[in-house]
């Protein structure tokens, strides 16, 4: 395929995937309540310029700069036509992290064509991704999830694709989106084998260098920032036994199930027919790539304050999954017959 036919194709897939989100997460939006959460106060007064925020959220800078830049720049326009002296942040972000997350929906569309899907099941597996909860939730609200959920879908896109060159970006910036990406990093190194070993470890010395620039410049500003850091570390670590006693609950299990909502019926049904069966959208799934993936979303939901959230960290592996048992498993051979008709004889 050349590069201009794919471009295209990508351009028009990633259109698909905006549309996907838009409409729930700008309904969500747009009835937000009156109050503030507390991560939102902390990402709106980082859009404004101000970094005295709570440590967890302090150094997640990306996401809050691109839709406090948006904001003054839509600000400037909307004031030829009606003075305000208040810049439209919530649209900012709104517009920030659809697009972000959009571009995680096309990396996940095209690992799923990597893994051997049909386009058609690829796309179903990227609806998957982009309709489930906690994707309204992240680009509704103004939160910063969204720029995460790009660099995992990247690195799980460059390892079904050896890709060398996403891989490397992807570990560069990943940390620098969010610290707990490092989380990530052994799905680079066990499975990254495609990419001299030399190149994997100066990636994530250059990753370190600038998460640590980050810290310096932000911390230089506030008295105390450093042993704040330390504090908010400590204080993460003692969450996981409450959250691991919450995820297994009635409560968890059912809050956690609903997040790919009916979706993981289709999960659960590729586990049906027999190893023959199961074989044919496992093998090219990458388990081991993907078993990685799984834990280190784990890992993020015990240290996180909302779990349910994070579960969108899965979202790319859930897409392919559902692309390669759709595409493959005999169970889904009627849809299958809608998503990839048979070839039309042209007319004369």
């Amino acid at each position: 395929m050349s590069w201009s036919v794919r471009g295209k194709s990508s351009f028009l897939v990633y259109l698909l995937a905006l549309a996907l989100l838009w409409g729930n997460a700008y309904l969500l939006l747009v009835n937000h309540p009156a109050a503030y959460t507390l991560d939102e106060q902390s990402y709106l007064r980082m859009a404004q310029g101000s970094f005295d925020v709570p440590v967890t959220h302090r150094y997640r800078l990306v996401v809050p700069l691109a839709a406090g830049a948006l904001a003054e720049a839509a600000q400037g326009f909307a004031n030829l036509i009606s003075p305000s002296d208040k810049p439209p942040l919530g649209i900012s972000f709104f517009l920030v992290n659809v697009l972000l997350l959009a571009g995680a929906g096309l990396l996940a569309f095209r690992s799923a064509v990597a893994a051997g899907a049909a386009a058609g099941p690829a796309l179903l597996g990227m609806a998957a991704m982009l309709t489930c909860g906690a994707a309204t939730y992240v680009t509704g609200l103004l939160l910063v999830d969204s720029a995460v959920v790009v660099a995992v879908a990247a690195l799980y896109y460059a390892v079904h694709a050896r890709s060398g060159r996403v891989l490397l970006l992807a570990v560069v910036l990943g940390p620098v989106l969010k610290e707990s990406f490092l989380l990530f990093l052994p799905l680079a190194f066990l499975c990254g084998q495609f990419v001299p070993w030399w190149q994997r470890l100066l990636a994530v010395a250059a990753s370190l260098g600038l998460l640590g620039a980050v810290h310096w410049a932000i911390d230089a500003q506030l008295a105390g920032a450093a042993t704040d850091s330390v504090a908010n570390a400590l204080a993460h670590g003692t969450s996981v036994g409450s959250n691991l006693r919450w995820l297994f609950s009635p409560r968890g299990l059912v809050i956690c199930g609903g997040v790919y909502g009916l979706f993981n019926l289709v999960v659960l049904a590729g586990f049906w027919g027999g190893r023959a069966a199961r074989g044919q959208w496992l093998r090219p799934l990458r388990p081991g790539a993907t078993l990685l993936l799984l834990l280190a979303v784990l890992a993020h939901m015990l240290l996180s304050g909302e779990m349910s959230r994070m579960l969108l960290l899965a979202g790319p592996a859930v897409a392919v999954a559902i692309a390669l048992i759709v595409d493959r498993h005999p169970l889904f051979a009627p849809l299958r017959r809608l998503l990839i008709p048979a070839a039309q004889p042209s007319l004369p």
